[in-house]
């Protein structure tokens, strides 16, 4: 049971749950086939046979609470005889779905089986229940989104009109600037450009978010190590980091790929932004790529600070900030590396981090050199490149 649980808990969402459980069911009773029929709602899902091929409720004559068996069925769907055990699953008294289980004829129903059968009646219970529980958390992370897409539109009308009133100011268009008003206008500036990334940073994280985002990737041949080197000779140190110098190195003959470059540059981005806000000035931070095996490597480095261990595998969660004492005036909302691990993993890679307090670190995004990452791939033919 424990096993099966956890298959469920690492589901994303109540059909892969189902599918996992019927997986389970196949494997480990030997079973031709197994399906999961919903009752109290439309759908059905099948291990061994496809789910158009699942009889409809009024077909499986189930009631009550024990498991049924049937004996020699004769389904139409083997060419052998098949014994059936079909499992209800009930919910305040109301049939909701149904476990089905085929054996060959072949198959004896020993007690090892029989217990196993009781512990999927368990675990369909739990997955009943799981998919009301699941079904309140996407509507709430629909609304979620809506939320911030809602938020994001429109704080960015008025952010757009302060800075723009705000620059006329800068410019000294309309009349000088004293000292004293040319240093509240640095801070209004700053703080409408505080206020304009933590925007952007929200938006993003909700929409690249692999698990509940709702961004589609705009798939294009990209020059990556030309994306990182523009990059770098356009980027604007702070006033407070004008020392710092930044590099960029790249492997010879990188290979373009087909990606999302709004999405990839936004994560180089992060990545470069990072280093900057966490490196003394005077260091320095290099940007660069290269091709280890089947893999396509983007990475960052910097000689600032570095990272404790204890922090390590927990960086690229949303809202997670290492806490020292040289990073007390850094200001931040800890989505930054959030976003670079969404767009890695939304591009079936990952997101890594080597660090050593004192030294600095190395944070890298891993693409993989296969599947719709590779120019001229079709992926209506072949699918999308699996999570490594």
């Amino acid at each position: 049971m424990r096993e099966l649980m956890l298959l469920i808990s690492q589901a994303k969402n109540t059909e892969s749950a189902i599918q996992s459980v019927l997986g389970h069911i196949t494997d480990n009773l030997q079973a031709v086939a197994a399906f999961w029929r919903w009752v109290d709602r439309q759908g059905a899902y099948a291990d061994g046979i496809i789910p158009e091929d699942v009889p409809e409720p009024d077909d499986l004559q189930v009631s009550g609470t024990e498991v049924i068996f049937q004996p020699s069925a004769q389904s139409g769907l083997f060419a052998e005889p098949t014994n059936w055990a079909l499992i209800p699953l009930n919910k305040k008294s109301n049939l909701v779905a149904v476990i089905g289980i085929i054996f060959p004829q072949s198959q004896v129903l020993d007690d090892d089986i029989l217990d196993m059968l009781e512990v999927y009646v368990g675990a369909g219970h739990l997955l009943v229940n799981y998919a009301d529980q699941f079904a309140q958390y996407e509507r709430l992370i629909q609304n979620q989104s809506q939320f911030v897409r809602v938020v994001s539109h429109d704080l960015r009308a008025p952010l757009t009109s302060m800075l723009g009133f705000a620059s006329m100011l800068e410019s000294e268009s309309i009349g000088p600037l004293n000292e004293r008003q040319a240093y509240f206008l640095e801070k209004i500036l700053s703080g409408i450009s505080q206020i304009t990334a933590l925007v952007e940073n929200i938006q993003d994280a909700g929409r690249y978010d692999p698990d509940n985002g709702f961004y589609e990737l705009d798939r294009h041949p990209t020059d990556i190590g030309q994306m990182i080197k523009t990059m770098i000779d356009n980027y604007l140190l702070p006033p407070d980091k004008h020392s710092l110098k930044l590099g960029v190195d790249l492997a010879d003959d990188l290979p373009i790929l087909n990606v999302d470059a709004g999405m990839l540059e936004r994560a180089i981005t992060n990545l470069v932004d990072n280093a900057v806000k966490y490196t003394p000035d005077e260091s320095s931070v290099t940007a660069g790529a290269y091709v280890n095996g089947d893999m396509f490597v983007i990475w960052v480095r910097d000689n600032g600070y570095g990272i404790g261990p204890e922090h390590i595998d927990k960086l690229f969660d949303r809202h997670y900030r290492a806490r020292r004492k040289e990073h007390s005036r850094i200001k931040g909302s800890g989505l930054g590396l959030f976003i670079v691990r969404s767009v890695a993993i939304q591009h079936g890679g990952k997101a890594k981090v080597e660090s050593v307090e004192g030294e600095g670190s190395t944070f890298s995004i891993h693409i993989p050199l296969a599947g719709a990452n590779l120019v001229g791939y079709d992926e209506s033919a072949y699918g999308v490149p699996d999570e490594v």
